[in-house]
């Protein structure tokens, strides 16, 4: 049976909305129900720029009716760390048992960047994430295994991946520092778009940063009420010369203290999937891990 792909209409937002809630909420962690506006404000960008690289041009592609999926599909201009445009595949979507449906969304998606000369496909690169799925720095979840399956199926490999873990119900322990190091302790708050405030907490030294715990509320990622709940720390580190000696620990744990104080009740973390030391590191300190993202790349012939 040949799947029909066509470019989206704005008839097609509802059941692309509803096909997207299906499949991800329930399911995906910290992805919560996103309204038809805020993913029509997605769908129609245009050229934008972020993490000092622009999406020159997109295009979103459905299936049959609309509800049956959809992929969003754009190209990426050249930047300091990749010399040639690629092609950007910012969600494909497919319901579960619909393969055929999937695959030509995929062949339609790889069609229109080789029509724009472009060598290379990814698949949900860093900068181009929905700013409603997900927490940052997500790629595309385990839990959407039949899209992973259908990808890596068709030749794309890993190219990166971050690990996500939560810590339910919190319960941190005011901390102290047992680093040795003298410096003064820095505690900002960050209005964001929940009614807590995120948190940046600084170990400044001779008036420079040596250490930094960044918290951002869940609140900026959606506005459901469990989103509210959720501190996500976006940011931990330390100046490599006084790495070792506990003081990132001692930010972490102060930081997520203060989140709890602020009325917090969840905190959550990520790390490069490859990341053995934060790993083992978030796991050992009350974090548990509840899913693993990857973002995959093939060159395309």
């Amino acid at each position: 049976m040949t799947i029909a792909v066509r470019p989206y209409l704005p008839d097609d937002l509802s059941a692309i909305c509803d096909l997207y809630n299906a499949l991800l909420v329930g399911r995906v962690p910290h992805c919560w129900p996103v309204a038809p506006s805020s993913l029509d404000e997605t769908l129609q960008a245009g050229e934008i720029e972020r993490e000092e690289t622009r999406l020159l041009e997109q295009a979103v592609l459905v299936a049959s009716s609309g509800g049956d999926g959809f992929v969003h599909v754009g190209r990426q201009a050249t930047n300091k760390w990749q010399k040639d445009e690629i092609g950007a595949i910012r969600f494909l979507a497919y319901r579960r048992g619909e393969r055929a449906v999937g695959d030509a969304l995929l062949a339609a998606a790889e069609s229109w960047m080789r029509e724009r000369d472009l060598r290379r496909s990814v698949v949900m690169p860093q900068p181009w994430r929905y700013p409603f799925y997900a927490f940052p720095h997500a790629y595309l979840s385990d839990h959407l295994d039949h899209v992973q399956a259908l990808v890596r199926f068709r030749g794309y490999t890993k190219t990166g991946g971050e690990v996500f873990l939560d810590w339910l119900d919190m319960q941190p322990k005011l901390a102290s520092d047992a680093s040795g190091l003298d410096y003064e302790l820095c505690v900002e708050d960050c209005p964001g778009a929940g009614p807590r405030p995120g948190l940046r907490v600084r170990a400044v030294q001779d008036g420079d940063g040596i250490g930094e715990c960044e918290l951002v509320s869940g609140a900026d990622s959606s506005a459901a009420d469990e989103a509210h709940d959720f501190a996500f720390c976006d940011w931990l580190g330390v100046n490599e010369k006084h790495q070792g000696r506990g003081l990132g620990r001692f930010l972490l744990a102060h930081a997520m203290y203060l989140a709890r104080e602020r009325g917090y009740r969840h905190g959550a973390i990520s790390t490069a999937f490859d990341n053995d030391r934060a790993f083992l590191f978030y796991t050992n300190y009350g974090f548990r891990v509840v899913d693993w993202t990857y973002e995959f790349a093939r060159e395309l012939s």
